[in-house]
């Protein structure tokens, strides 16, 4: 039996919905009455480039927005064509899937001046598995995701360029791809490729595939410092929940619930260094973080971020294709990251403190030269690394197209940057919980009782 997530006109997918369709094999439903929507917005479209010029209908684009195409096909086809720049490196299948269905739960919406054509075709390939190779970079977060949204629309609608198959891992060519789901290439309409390839819709999966993957390590991370706590005889007075709680932030709760009992007693220090003692300020900043962005991201993904939208009977020139939330909030967890991982590589200095656990220093063995000292080392070159990567890209604004793009957000590059230290917080958590494992072991070889039992 094939699981399957139904979107209906108006609904909007939750970040689980996401991630269960994503990362396991539920397919996607779209309701008839999207299909019908979107061929009423096609109908306005249609009637208002008739008697008034609207952008993207046999124009050029950006700063040509001036010259003037001809309608027709082909010259929509060049439209993606022109886009479908960049190379290596490609971008991973799930990043790949999760783009497409976030641009279908944009498309649902219904704005768009599409055919409804365009909505199934993108459908019946996310069902089927065709994951088009798209370039990991490329994409300024404004003017929509142009490079990313070409080589998809280039594939699918054209059968040019290559895919990954799910279910077997091979790559064929697009045009192959197509005949799995019993498609021919598409001859794009006037105004459909801008429609297309204009949306946020890469940017917004990079924001929900992070915080799907952050939240997964933050919770790991807490599981270790619970361990950590009594191997460091912490003060349990800075754990309990009659004190973390006072403090009004929702993170804060859901930290001393996982901490709670945690240090049984506690040790006989009065304030313990701030590594372990304000830790659960840390990491409930960084939830709260992680509320605000998946916010954020659901929001996106359930938006129409296309240029022009119809709105009713009218036609609209807008700019929801600007992501500067969705770059603003990737710029806050990569700084939120850097202050976990500050907390991690501390913590771990502090279990290498014979008078902080009690155990000899670096967890040295009687005939050890340095004992655990150097995966300290490489805690901090690893540490080092995700500081770096904190800079805010958002900031980094460089205007483009002779200058009538001359602002943008970045959220495509703040997001890649967000994932690498992701990846790298997943190793640093690896090293402590190997310092947490070493000094378990010796506490129960010396004759202590088990911190855990």
């Amino acid at each position: 039996m094939v699981l399957v997530v139904l979107l209906k006109l108006g609904q909007c997918l939750s970040l689980g919905d996401f991630e269960r369709s994503v990362y396991g094999s539920e397919d996607l439903e779209i309701s008839q009455d999207i299909f019908e929507t979107l061929e009423r917005s096609r109908s306005v479209y249609l009637k208002e480039i008739a008697y008034r010029d609207v952008y993207g209908a046999c124009t050029g684009l950006g700063a040509r927005l001036g010259y003037r195409g001809s309608c027709s096909s082909d010259w929509e086809a060049r439209v993606i064509e022109e886009h479908a720049v960049g190379s290596e490196p490609w971008a991973p299948q799930d990043l790949v899937r999760g783009f497409m269905i976030t641009r279908i739960s944009q498309l649902s919406r219904g704005y768009a001046p599409v055919r409804g054509i365009i909505l199934r075709r993108l459908v019946d390939a996310y069902n089927t598995g065709i994951l088009p190779l798209i370039p990991l970079r490329g994409s300024l977060g404004a003017s929509g995701n142009l490079v990313q949204s070409a080589h998809l629309a280039r594939c699918l609608y054209m059968g040019l360029g290559d895919a990954l198959i799910r279910s077997t891992g091979s790559i064929i060519s697009c045009n192959e791809a197509l005949k799995r789901i019993s498609a021919l290439p598409l001859e794009l309409e006037v105004g459909e490729s801008l429609a297309i390839i204009n949306n946020t819709a890469w940017s917004t999966w990079l924001l929900g595939a992070s915080v799907i993957a952050l939240k997964k390590e933050v919770s790991r991370s807490l599981e270790i410092f619970r361990r950590a706590l009594p191997i460091c005889k912490c003060n349990e007075e800075h754990y309990m929940e009659e004190t973390v709680g006072l403090k009004k932030h929702r993170g804060l709760a859901k930290v001393a619930t996982e901490l709670r009992d945690a240090c049984r007693g506690g040790g006989a220090r009065l304030q313990d260094p701030y590594s372990l003692r304000c830790s659960s300020q840390i990491y409930a900043s960084l939830l709260d973080m992680l509320d605000f962005a998946e916010s954020i991201f659901v929001r996106e993904a359930c938006s129409p971020t296309e240029n022009p939208i119809v709105v009713g009977d009218r036609v609209f020139h807008t700019c929801g294709f600007y992501a500067s939330h969705v770059a603003i909030a990737l710029d806050a967890l990569s700084i939120a990251v850097a202050h976990l991982a500050n907390l991690i590589e501390r913590r771990m200095a502090q279990i290498l403190r014979s008078e902080i656990t009690g155990l000899p220093d670096f967890l040295a063995g009687k005939d050890s030269p340095v004992g655990s000292m150097i995966i300290h080392y490489i805690a901090s070159t690893i540490t080092s690394r995700i500081r770096l990567l904190a800079s805010p890209t958002s900031i980094h604004t460089t205007p483009t197209s002779h200058l009538q793009e001359d602002i943008t957000p970045q959220a495509g590059e703040a997001g890649i940057k967000l994932l690498e230290q992701i990846k790298l917080l997943e190793e640093l958590s690896n090293l402590e919980q190997i310092l947490v494992e070493r000094a378990e072991k010796m506490a129960m070889q010396a004759g202590e009782k088990d911190p855990l039992i």
